[in-house]
């Protein structure tokens, strides 16, 4: 089963605002953009407007340490 590619992708902070009405006017304004997730977040003084990208780019292949490298090689003998 494959997992979620944006699943810990780090979210960005937008703004701060004193009042849920306007953190909602922020988030209804930046979710028009279709390759954007945006969310309010309650915290204990005040609203955050966080947005992360749903693009999600290939992954790289990891390389290997020289050290895990010799194990392999090693290994396969």
């Amino acid at each position: 089963m494959e997992a979620n590619g944006l699943f810990g992708r780090p979210w960005k902070i937008a703004g701060r605002f004193d009042t849920f009405e306007a953190a909602d006017k922020k988030r209804n304004q930046l979710s028009s953009n279709k390759n954007l997730q945006v969310k309010v977040k309650k915290q204990l003084k005040g609203f955050v407007v966080k947005t992360r990208s749903t693009l999600v780019e290939p992954q790289k292949e990891e390389r290997l340490s020289r050290k895990k490298q010799r194990k392999e090689k090693t290994s396969d003998r």
